[in-house]
């Protein structure tokens, strides 16, 4: 014979109801609410990107000697790292900068980075230069193509500075970071409701400013060069890996090549940077380190690497040659 519930599973299960009910209520109002008004502003949504703001990172280091004990990462209305947009755009030299993590600098100080230095180093020779860092971890190409057109345009500075290269390396797609500030870029159940939520997305980035407070973020320790082992590659070796990036380079200058022309048909000068890298030929004069033989990634050696780098560098160099734009080489 089937039991009724009792009085006691009766009240349980009413006040479980009561709960469930209470929580979607104060979610949908809270999602109203801040759809209306985001006292935070957390968020700077175009089209398609989606960018941090308003953000002041505070990231205690413990781990890399080279780098500042504490170390303080902002972010501002517009989701760069820099000044809030002149009063007098017209008056001013406007500059940006885009790029993965070289251009960001994520665990240097604000004023630090080579974006500000640069800026400072300029105010020598014009007046009134305003400076601002787009540089996004891990963005490529495909990353920069989409802030461009969905936010930079709008903004139209007199110039943008490109530091492209290492992530372009066999990358025929958007990256996972390229695809983290684009909206639409995953199609999955869970990331859909992120992307839509202001209420979960306000946890995320509390939650973010949180942990970066709490936690040392800084997992770039110095590298130990001394205990990577050494790998010497055949020059057939060699040749071959660098025959494989051809697909990869000609897409690279296809984006490269719409980069460049979004900026002249928005009266944007582009200026491009060649990427610098760590490994490549020769020893290190302060460490003594062979850097050409040194193994990376398992199958490559530093000379490789840098050998590879070069290939997508010569696409910048010779694009730049073509359009008869100036491009600048970072010191390797």
């Amino acid at each position: 014979m089937e039991k009724k519930p009792t009085a006691k599973k009766k009240s349980l299960l009413k006040r479980l109801l009561y709960i469930a009910y209470l929580f979607i209520a104060v979610f949908i109002l809270l999602e109203v609410v801040l759809r209306l008004f985001d006292p935070f502003h957390l968020r700077l949504k175009g089209d398609k990107i989606v960018l941090p703001v308003n953000q002041q990172l505070q990231i205690d280091n413990s781990i890399n000697p080279r780098l500042e004990p504490h170390i303080t990462n902002t972010r501002n209305s517009m989701g760069f790292r820099g000044p809030e947009w002149p009063s007098s755009p017209d008056s001013s030299l406007t500059m940006i900068t885009v790029g993965g993590s070289t251009t960001a600098c994520h665990f240097l100080n604000d004023t630090k980075t080579w974006p500000w230095l640069l800026g400072k180093k300029l105010e020598d020779s014009f007046n009134h230069v305003w400076m601002n860092n787009a540089g996004l971890d891990g963005h490529s190409t495909f990353g920069h193509e989409i802030l461009l057109n969905d936010y930079l345009v709008k903004l139209n500075p007199k110039v943008i500075l490109f530091l492209t290269g290492i992530n372009e390396i066999e990358n025929d797609e958007p990256s996972f970071h390229d695809k983290m500030n684009t909206r639409g870029a995953y199609t999955d159940f869970t990331h859909y409701i992120f992307e839509n939520s202001e209420v979960l997305n306000l946890f995320l980035n509390l939650s973010r400013g949180w942990k970066a407070q709490k936690m040392n973020n800084t997992t770039n320790a110095l590298m130990p060069f001394n205990d990577l082992p050494t790998l010497r590659l055949s020059d057939s070796v060699i040749n071959e890996t660098l025959l494989l990036q051809d697909p990869y380079l000609e897409a690279y200058r296809k984006r490269l090549t719409g980069i460049i022309d979004t900026c002249k048909s928005h009266g944007i000068l582009p200026v491009m940077l060649t990427q610098p890298l760590l490994f490549g030929k020769g020893v290190d004069p302060s460490t003594g380190i062979n850097l050409e033989e040194r193994e990376l990634h398992g199958h490559r050696n530093g000379k490789l690497e840098w050998l590879v780098l070069e290939k997508y560098n010569d696409v910048m160099r010779e694009l730049c040659k073509e359009k008869k734009f100036h491009v600048s080489t970072f010191q390797h």
